[in-house]
């Protein structure tokens, strides 16, 4: 097997498993938090400021990283490690909510600097515009397989959505769900882009004003982040606490309708202008999204799953611009990347600040319509010429 084909496994399994976490983090624990818990959402969001806050370590670690001399398949394997200790400890520690931020901070810190290996490799071997997508295709499937597993888990085990020893045995499970990260990261080959390929990048000089378009347009597109916490528990009180097992099922189901966005993203993007895609997706999105919440429970997730096949073809479509953009230097990908981290620092806190006064059906109506302003620097953003 070719080193290709062989990272395909670890671009797949590392995205899978950093789902995996995203969803126990993103979709259960606000259940849990604010519906079994009923914890102060107040500090929950500071301590949600400083665990995000973790996320700017990215472009930090991208520099150095960025160094040939560094073994990038050594600093994956310790932040597998460091991934799965961190994520046991504040997993099984929610209820304490000091040591749970810690311990979040110390994940996300470790997950940055995995991602941020695990991309300087993607973006060299991107020698091309079909492999480019096959490795975004990778990534981005791995995400969403790894996303599907903790809704089965408690679709599976769900039995009394109040009972603690359920929730706790829904969090040893995926933690053990995580393990096999250890074992699978030593089967990566790392690789060096050849220095004739370097010669040929630096005769193309970034530019500035097309990364600080993409920045804010980055910050701008994951204004969704404001709902991030108040969503779930919000649209499964409208559901009903004892339809918590349909709940599971519909997000399942988002996350299929997502994936088929993605491939079909990855097949016909290419074909096409892809900063109109982003422009029309994220306008789409937005407007979506500030309908949704004012109808009725089941129209809402009818728009909520036409909004994840618009996200399908956003996020091929930006990554790949992000790509073209640093022109493969992944200082200036992690710099762009940080955007989205400094959208979860502010608008984490924020919605979960907002929804202890006011209504979480503004809160995403806002949300909205932050995303369809986003598409504003998208239209001015000058795209990198293809090459043939």
């Amino acid at each position: 097997m070719n080193t290709f084909k062989r990272n395909y496994l670890i671009y797949f399994y590392a995205y899978f498993i950093a789902q995996v976490i995203y969803i126990y983090l993103n979709v259960y624990l606000p259940i849990y938090f604010f519906n079994v818990l009923n914890v102060n959402r107040i500090q929950l969001a500071f301590v949600q400021i400083f665990s995000y806050s973790a996320l700017f370590l990215k472009p930090i670690f991208a520099v150095y990283l960025d160094k040939e001399q560094f073994k990038r398949k050594r600093i994956i394997i310790l932040s597998a490690f460091g991934i799965i200790i961190s994520f046991i400890f504040f997993i099984l520690n929610a209820n304490l909510l000091v040591i749970f931020g810690i311990f979040l901070g110390i994940n996300f810190a470790f997950i940055s600097l995995m991602d941020v290996a695990i991309d300087k490799i993607v973006i060299e071997n991107s020698t091309s515009e079909k492999i480019k997508d096959n490795n975004i295709l990778c990534t981005q499937l791995g995400s969403i397989s790894g996303a599907v597993l903790p809704n089965l888990i408690f679709l599976m085990i769900i039995t009394d959505e109040y009972s603690l020893a359920i929730w706790n045995q829904f969090f040893l499970i995926g933690i053990i769900s995580i393990i096999p990260l250890l074992f699978i990261v030593f089967l990566l080959k790392d690789v060096n882009i050849e220095k004739k390929k370097v010669e040929k990048l630096e005769e193309n000089p970034v530019k500035i004003i097309s990364i600080v378009l993409m920045c804010l347009f980055i910050f701008l597109i994951y204004a969704d982040k404001l709902y991030e916490y108040p969503l779930e528990p919000w649209a499964l009180n409208a559901l009903g606490m004892e339809n918590i097992g349909l709940f599971s099922i519909l997000m399942i189901i988002f996350i299929i309708l997502n994936i088929i966005g993605i491939i079909f993203a990855g097949i016909f993007s290419k074909k096409y202008d892809r900063k109109k895609i982003i422009i029309i997706s994220s306008i789409a999105s937005g407007v979506l999204l500030i309908i949704a919440p004012f109808t009725n429970i089941f129209i809402f997730f009818i728009l909520v799953g036409i909004i994840q096949i618009l996200a399908g073809f956003l996020l091929i479509n930006m990554i790949s611009m992000i790509i073209d953009l640093s022109q493969k230097k992944v200082l200036y990908f992690q710099v762009m990347a940080s955007f989205k981290a400094l959208a979860s620092v502010i608008f984490v806190p924020m919605g979960t600040l907002l929804s202890a006064s006011i209504a979480t059906e503004l809160i995403i109506a806002a949300a909205g319509a932050l995303i369809i302003l986003s598409a504003i620097p998208m239209y001015f953003l000058e795209e990198k010429e293809k090459e043939i």
